[in-house]
């Protein structure tokens, strides 16, 4: 059994992001189940380090002056040794490397290194030292199958050494509320017959803001009955340009950053998320889960979530013109039609649950120590 075996998560630092959130929501879950996680932050410790002290999770800050600092991977290595931990999980390449090394000094039991994206390499060094360190570790955790094939080519490792992890979100924090869809529409002046499409990304070159606008706009100009209108719910480098783009369109609101995104997917009636690249997009099962279709790019897990087409549309990146297609099919919807793809979209989210995400981890850890689950 797991009773009182201590984990340690290791990531570079917590800013607000769909990884760290992730930990913040899984290790009071794991904690639990039994088991002592902790968590080492190398570089600073980030805002979200509070919640999870405010869940009773340790935090610890062990800051590096390189990747490979020697002075750094010892006081990792010593902190493992002090606090017993039997798994050490680190997340991307940053933290894996010199966790890994850490881990090994320590003799830790089970060692794994989690991958969130394709193409998470920046340099051939830094595949040559992964592929290196890869075969030393329990497994590396992969969070969609198509990052599993980047990883597995990459890193010269077997589908048993890439073990499959999907993102799993809180489906009690997103859910159908008709009375927050009520507000959010209130409150950005959106009729009820008017279709609202979202796009809840960091407003980055990743998640092709400006591609979508136009694509939206393109769709918008052939459209029949109440406007549609676009929002946009986060914030990024290109936001500035994203709104001067924006600027002669009424039909497109620019939101910032926004802490309300359950009552955001309620309020909307479809999302869009055209990324150039993914690992698996937690805000894909955000928005399935409150009963919104989704439009998206065939990148990373997307099309894993989005199997059929009662769940949404799946177009190839950078597609301009099937992205506009699929907008337009969406707006030919309209309110009534998107809603009543609501019951599969929600049915279909339950595959990617927290609690099932927690479950499958519990078990990973288990197999890896050979105890009992």
């Amino acid at each position: 059994m797991s009773q009182g075996l201590t984990v340690i998560r290791v990531i570079t630092w917590m800013p607000v992001g769909g990884i760290e959130r992730r930990l913040v929501a899984v290790l009071p879950k794991l904690r639990d189940m039994g088991w002592k996680p902790r968590l080492v932050c190398i570089r600073e410790e980030g805002p979200l380090v509070e919640e999870l002290r405010d869940a009773g999770i340790p935090v610890s800050l062990i800051p590096f002056s390189s990747r490979l600092s020697p002075s750094g991977i010892r006081k990792l290595a010593t902190s493992f040794k002090q606090n017993r931990a039997s798994v050490v999980h680190s997340h991307m390449y940053r933290s894996n490397v010199p966790a890994t090394i850490a881990g090994k000094l320590a003799g830790t039991s089970a060692i794994f290194g989690q991958i969130h994206n394709v193409g998470t390499w920046e340099s051939s060094r830094q595949r040559v030292v992964d592929r290196f360190l890869a075969k030393r570790r329990t497994g590396t955790i992969t969070v969609s199958r198509a990052v599993q094939r980047d990883v597995m080519e990459n890193l010269g490792l077997s589908e048993a050494q890439t073990p499959l992890l999907y993102n799993g979100v809180d489906m009690s924090a997103f859910e159908n509320d008709p009375g927050a869809r009520r507000h959010v529409r209130n409150e950005l002046g959106i009729a009820d017959d008017q279709p609202l499409f979202l796009v809840p990304a960091r407003i980055v070159a990743q998640k092709n803001p400006i591609g979508v606008l136009k694509a939206f706009c393109n769709a918008a100009k052939s459209a029949s009955g109440p406007a549609p209108v676009l929002a946009f719910a986060g914030d990024g480098k290109l936001e500035e340009e994203l709104r001067a783009a924006a600027a002669d369109h009424a039909d497109v609101q620019i939101l910032g950053r926004r802490n309300d995104m359950n009552a955001l997917y309620n309020a909307a009636d479809a999302v869009i998320l055209s990324s150039f690249k993914e690992g698996f997009s937690n805000a894909v099962v955000e928005a399935l889960a409150c009963g919104k279709p989704v439009i998206a790019s065939d990148v990373g897990g997307n099309a894993e979530a989005i199997s059929k087409p009662e769940f949404g549309w799946i177009h190839d990146s950078g597609d301009g013109g099937a992205l506009t297609a699929q907008i337009g099919e969406a707006m030919l919807k309209g309110v009534e039609g998107l809603g009543k793809m609501a019951t599969g979209c929600r049915a279909r989210a339950e595959l990617f649950s927290l609690d099932g995400l927690v479950e499958q981890t519990h078990e990973l850890y288990c197999k890896a120590l050979g105890i009992e689950p």
